[in-house]
This record gives structure tokens, sequence and C-alpha cells, in this order.
């Protein structure tokens, strides 16, 4: 079974949409979840780390 939307609850289906926050992942079912869900709670999402390169 696939994870529920953080906003609605609905399947995320194999491919959520990601909002990474500095304390946890969250999952959407859709981009306009995504979106309501930061506006609602004023949340920035936080870059994913750069790979370290090998110099």
């Amino acid at each position: 079974m696939n994870p529920p939307c953080d906003l609605c609850g609905l399947d995320c289906g194999v491919q959520p949409f990601t909002l990474r926050t500095p304390d946890k992942t969250l999952q959407f079912c859709c981009e306009g979840c995504k979106g309501i869900y930061q506006m609602l709670h004023e949340i920035n999402e936080v870059p994913e780390k750069p790979a370290q390169s090998r110099n």
C-alpha cells in the first residue's frame, strides 16, 4: 500500500510529490496538495544537499 497524502489523505501512488522540511519529508498525491500545504503552513522547502564531489 502506498502512503497517504499529508494533506487530503488520498493514496500518493508510487511517485508521490515530496516536500522536504527541516524536520521531515512530507508526501502528497498531487502538486496542488503540496502547494496548499506549503501555503497554509508557511513552509519553505529545504533544498536537497548537493552530492559531494571527489576532488
